[in-house]
């Protein structure tokens, strides 16, 4: 939101390719949320999602002891009030759940990336953004394009650290979580440090850029939705912390 925005805005947008949008998201939100302005979602949508799908299904050997640690984590957790879940039974689950979520991804980024669009909408509403859904889709679809460099980073971090005793999604984020002890950390910290990931914040950055641009919203109100979804993004994983501590 840094940028210049004291162009003309009768003028209208420069043409550009999608391929060029790839490039200049994360150069200059502005521009693209302008010039895609009333233009289909489908196209940053499905990028986001295929390109999200493959990277997450080829690095998936290489991220899945952070994974499976998470999981099974949990399950420890929840086997101290419920004796039914044996150490057997949990090391199948594990098994079980690993292997539907390498072949799955792809949905699962789908319905995230719906569910974003939606609360792009939602929550611009309660600062008079004039979006239509379909613009708010736009904007969640551009917005997540940093998240598929994170996803990029997290697999070359993979495969290049020693994942053997890697228990954690947070020890390879770019987060202050990457520096604290997941077996002794409080899930609620831990799921507080996870929002202040790089990429995430880099994502909220550009769905306030995105919905001041399309939803005409001032600069000071776009600042405020971006903490509000920042905070709405982050209540499921921390109601999730708050069960398990």
């Amino acid at each position: 939101m840094t940028e210049s925005v004291a162009q003309d805005t009768a003028a209208p947008p420069p043409r550009a390719s999608f391929w060029e949008d790839v490039i200049d998201i994360f150069v200059s939100p502005v521009q693209v949320f302008r010039r895609r302005e009333n233009a289909s979602p489908w196209a940053p949508f499905l990028f986001v999602v295929i390109a999200l799908a493959v990277i997450g299904f080829a690095t998936f050997n290489v991220i899945e002891p952070a994974l499976a640690g998470e999981m099974r984590r949990a399950m420890t957790r929840a086997a101290a009030s419920n004796p039914r879940l044996t150490p057997e039974l949990i090391d199948q689950s594990v098994k079980m759940q690993t292997n539907i979520a390498k072949y799955t991804g792809g949905f699962i980024f789908a319905i995230t990336l719906l569910l974003l669009g939606l609360a792009v909408w939602l929550v611009g509403k309660l600062f008079g953004s004039k979006q239509t859904f379909p613009m708010a889709m736009t904007v969640a679809s551009y917005a997540y394009f940093p998240r598929v460099l994170g996803a990029v980073v997290l697999g070359i971090q993979g495969l290049i650290m020693d994942t053997s005793g890697v228990t954690s999604m947070a020890q390879i984020s770019i987060s202050p979580a990457r520096f604290m002890t997941p077996e002794s950390a409080s899930p609620l910290v831990m799921a507080l440090l996870l929002r202040l990931d790089v990429f995430v914040l880099w994502s909220t950055v550009l769905l306030a850029v995105g919905t001041y641009v399309t939803g005409k919203l001032s600069k000071g109100s776009a600042w405020v939705f971006g903490i509000v979804i920042w905070i709405v993004g982050g209540l499921l994983p921390i109601l999730g912390a708050l069960r398990q501590g």
